[in-house]
């Protein structure tokens, strides 16, 4: 009688199993080769979305391969307000080296309109971190704004992505201290401060929306470079104050100069309209169109 392992002509032979087995490892591993070249092709939007999908199936699981970053949400059942979040994470940071913690370095803000605990204007992130909510006009921070306090780090800069912020008490988005910062697809709308400015840092800007701010829209101060790009970008009805003092973009000079970059084939004109005040542009630093 063949058995399973003899080889025999029994129909079931073991060698069959293996190379059975061995031509679906294949295949599965050819048709993740040919989704992951299609997914190298395709912008990355929400990270989430990608770990979703790498926990969909073991076709997913293989083409995306690279293991998803330790993230955190909000809300979130341990911490009321987004700063209460935001401060845990930074203290366990601090502590990671010492500790060899592990600390999550995603912060997923989920869909829905969020506030911050009456009186404050600003939640404050001085580590790197990637902040990512569900998409602009998805999720949405009302009456407050982001105040960026880290000095540059090397190995470390805050991304925000996906998120818009209303009617903030003061900027809607300031950068202090030299902190690299990265924004996407985000809107600041209606605050009473700039909608956006750096001071002594660099800021880069995709599909950025700034509109009907009560100061500048976009705002380079103290040596700052702020370099704007994406067809989506729009920076109008801002300087609601009608102060001359403001623009729409401003690129300031006060002892060193600053400079707003505009990635072709954005221009000023374009980008900056219906502004009030001292109009759509101005100040004494550069506003400029760059190649990339």
């Amino acid at each position: 009688m063949a058995t399973l392992d003899d080889g025999g002509g029994g129909g079931g032979g073991n060698g069959e199993l293996v190379k059975s087995t061995l031509s679906l490892a294949s295949r599965l591993n050819k048709r993740a080769d040919l989704l992951r070249r299609i997914l190298s092709f395709h912008e990355t939007r929400n990270p989430k979305d990608y770990i979703n999908l790498r926990s969909s199936s073991k076709l997913f699981h293989r083409a995306l391969s690279r293991p998803p970053p330790l993230w955190t949400s909000f809300p979130n059942s341990n911490h009321t307000t987004l700063q209460s979040l935001v401060d845990r994470l930074e203290e366990l940071r601090g502590d990671e080296e010492s500790s060899g913690n592990v600390v999550p370095s995603v912060l997923f803000i989920e869909e829905g309109e969020y506030e911050e605990s009456k009186g404050r204007s600003y939640v404050t992130i001085k580590k790197p971190l990637s902040i990512y909510g569900a998409g602009r006009g998805k999720t949405t921070l009302v009456g407050v704004g982001l105040l960026i306090k880290g000095r540059y780090q090397s190995d470390g800069i805050v991304e925000i992505e996906d998120l818009t912020i209303k009617g903030g008490k003061g900027q809607g988005l300031s950068v202090e201290e030299g902190m690299n910062v990265r924004i996407k697809r985000c809107s600041f709308l209606h605050c009473q401060g700039c909608g956006l400015i750096a001071q002594g840092s660099n800021i880069s800007c995709n599909d950025l929306q700034v509109v009907g701010c009560s100061k500048s829209g976009v705002c380079a101060s103290m040596n700052a470079t702020i370099t704007l790009s994406g067809e989506g970008t729009s920076i109008q009805g801002n300087v609601t104050t009608g102060r001359s003092a403001y623009y729409g973009l401003e690129a300031e000079e006060s002892g060193v100069q600053s400079v707003i970059h505009l990635v072709v084939p954005l221009t000023k004109e374009q980008i900056s309209t219906n502004n009030g005040g001292g109009g759509n542009w101005g100040g004494d630093g550069t506003i400029e169109q760059i190649s990339k």
